[in-house]
Order: structure tokens, then sequence, then C-alpha cells
């Protein structure tokens, strides 16, 4: 029947995917549905999931605002588990790095423009580019009266002036302090 004729194509070409795909490697696959934690992608044959967190190097709250079904990507095999049918790959792999120049593009003691993204109870983070954000801590936004949150000064989406305090390239961390009105933006 027409049946086993496909299922015979499609286990052929499972075989030879098992052969050429390793982990690591770039192809290009197509969008086949969109939830909460992901997108999955078939690529031509086996369909994995790119989790939320593989999706972009900044934060994603809404996999939609990112990808949309039948889209085409370029994504990086994680993970091949043939045993269990399990796939995952990375889309974010797949980009440039956003922190391979950061060390010459915000030196420390440099000031920038930057927007709110998360407050915590801790400090707040500042995104200074797609995918790169660093932390004004909860200590250098006392002013004159002690504060217990960063929301009891600051907003999601506030655009501050910040300067450069300090960075850690290994951790792939910056410090940040509120820049003054007497300090330049870079």
């Amino acid at each position: 029947s027409n049946r086993l004729v496909l299922e015979e194509q499609r286990l052929k070409q499972r075989e030879s995917l098992k052969e050429s795909l390793h982990e690591g490697m770039t192809v290009t696959g197509r969008i086949t549905s969109i939830r909460d934690f992901g997108a999955f992608v078939n690529i031509g044959g086996v369909e994995g999931l790119i989790p939320i967190s593989e999706i972009s190097y900044g934060r994603v709250d809404d996999v939609r605002e990112h990808l949309s079904v039948d889209q085409e990507v370029e994504i990086v095999i994680m993970k091949l588990d043939w045993d269990k049918d399990r796939f995952s790959f990375s889309l974010r792999k797949a980009l440039p790095d956003p922190w391979k120049d950061v060390w010459s593009r915000f030196p420390i003691g440099s000031s920038h423009s930057g927007t709110v993204a998360r407050l915590a109870n801790y400090g707040v983070f500042v995104t200074l580019r797609d995918g790169v954000d660093g932390l004004i801590h909860i200590s250098e936004l006392r002013g004159e009266k002690r504060i217990n949150h960063p929301r009891e000064v600051l907003t999601v989406g506030q655009v501050l002036d910040v300067k450069i305090e300090s960075s850690d390239e290994e951790n792939k961390r910056l410090s940040l302090s509120l820049a003054t009105a007497s300090e330049e933006r870079s």
C-alpha cells in the first residue's frame, strides 16, 4: 500500500540523516509549530525543538515575536538522541555572538545609553544592545533615602545613561552605575 511505501521512504531518509548529521553542525530547517516553551523545526525528516532559551542572545518572553510557522531558519544541532527521537537545536548559536566586541565597544569608564530590561531584588539589568546586559547593583541606586527594591525608583523600559564600572570577560558580565549629568555618552 501507499502507506507502507511512504513509511519505508521515511526510514531510509532517517538512516541517511543519522549518518550525515552530528552535534555542533549548522543546518537549515523550517519551523513547524510554535509553543510557549520554544519552537519545533523540521530539518528534512527529523523534527526537534528549539528551546526558548536558545532562540536569541537577548531575553525572549514570546516566541511568536521572533519566529513564525513555515519560517526557514539556520540552526545548530545541540543534541541528537535517535533512540528516544529527541532532537534539540539552537538558533542563538547560529547568530553572531553579541559579546564578541563588547570589551572594545564598552570600555571601563565609558558612558552609554541603555534600557531597563529587568528588576531584581539586588539590582537592575540594563540592555546596552541586543544580548548584552549589565547590572546596576541596588547600592548604586540609593540616593539619600534607602530603597528596598529597584522598582521604587526605576521601571522596565526606562532609558538610562549608565557608566561601565567593571567587566568580567570570562563570565560575560558588566557592572554599571548611573552616569552623572556631567559625564558624556559614548
